[in-house]
């Protein structure tokens, strides 16, 4: 299907919710962005899509039961100056290391959403000639055994042959670029909304440096239940008696799956061994955008460890074994004197009193 104004930029504005999955290949990093590629002559897009073309959906979005199904349509357009092959397909979402919406690499096997969707016209494979979208229609089957709650995927588009990419050390990576629209399935059910964080692993090293060390903390956030979650995450340090040393910067989570873990890792420098240093992490869950859950209750976890200034204690330890040194060897000096001086008493008496009287 050909459309004179698919050209112009303006159209993208139509994508700014979907994202963009740049992939270095065999390395599994996803990192989503905006909703269009552009590697040289070759620029595409995806969106959500209809038999007629696009109806305005910036994502696919279902409430499907069991056993149900719904036929819908991706487009895919080519922006650019040559014809474009590209493959299509859909894959399971997963929670990349920050807490956001991502996409494995295309090598990873589909065992949930990605697995529920299938193309209905074809290998996945198709060339789109220039200013052009096709509209290309797919099939949604969720299995009789789902669970219900949220469950997550997308539809991936990326040029069938990988564009080579040149590194400093003039050697070529494999470059493998890709757009997709999210699709979001709702199976019906009892909805449990639940976010748990673990106990905080700590650690204190003061180094050769008797009032200032470095803090790592790290901890992990989970969403144990069945329902999409965001949440703010807030990191305090404190000392003995409630001394506080530092506030970690607030976490955002933006799309916590269900099952999904997220783990964070915090560093502070300069912290002063308060004696006893206690972490705590405050978790503040909120519903997703566009959902209307109530958020799980808010949870906290703390844990605390020993930080004494070693080398002050060390110094301190020397100076009293220093000084204990010196008042053993002292004492054992005053009971030599004594000793020496009794053993001279008897002699000094009898040279007092002069010759016995004849």
């Amino acid at each position: 299907m050909t459309e004179s104004g698919l050209q112009r930029r303006s159209v993208r504005r139509w994508f700014a919710a979907l994202f963009l999955g740049v992939v270095l290949a065999g390395s599994g990093l996803v990192i989503p962005a905006s909703a269009s590629a552009d590697d040289g002559d070759f620029s595409w897009a995806v969106q959500p899509s209809s038999k007629e073309g696009p109806d305005g959906r910036d994502r696919f979005e279902y409430t499907l039961k069991p056993g149900e199904s719904v036929t819908d349509y991706v487009g895919v357009s080519n922006y650019g100056t040559k014809p474009l092959k590209m493959h299509v397909y859909p894959m399971d979402a997963i929670t990349t290391s920050d807490g956001s919406f991502g996409i494995p690499v295309a090598s990873v096997k589909p065992v949930e959403v990605g697995s529920w969707v299938g193309l209905t016209d074809g290998d996945g494979t198709y060339t789109i000639q220039p200013n052009t979208r096709i509209d290309i229609p797919f099939k949604i089957t969720v299995p009789k055994d789902a669970i219900p709650g949220d469950h997550a995927g997308g539809i991936m588009a990326s040029p069938s042959e990988p564009t080579k990419s040149v590194q400093e050390d003039s050697s070529e990576l494999s470059v493998d670029r890709r757009v997709g629209t999210r699709i979001y399935i709702t199976v019906p059910g009892e909805r449990t909304p639940s976010m748990t964080v673990s106990e905080p692993r700590v650690d204190y090293s003061a180094g050769w440096n008797p009032i200032s060390g470095k803090t790592t903390v790290s901890y992990d956030v989970t969403n144990n239940g069945n329902v999409r979650l965001s949440a703010s995450v807030a990191l305090s340090l404190d000392g003995i008696a409630g001394w506080h040393l530092r506030d970690g910067a607030t976490r955002e989570v933006a799309d916590l799956l269900p099952g999904a873990k997220v783990t964070f890792v915090e560093e502070f420098t300069g912290v002063p061994p308060a004696v006893r240093l206690t972490a705590k992490v405050s978790v503040t869950p909120k519903a997703v955008d566009g959902t209307s859950d109530e958020p799980a209750p808010a949870v906290s976890s703390e844990t605390s460890v020993w930080a004494f200034p070693w080398i002050i204690v060390i110094v301190l330890v020397v100076i009293i074994l220093l000084v204990v040194l010196l008042i053993v060897r002292s004492r054992r000096l005053r009971k030599k004197l004594r000793a020496l001086q009794s053993a001279q008493a008897p002699a000094e008496t009898a040279t007092v009193g002069g010759p016995p009287a004849v």
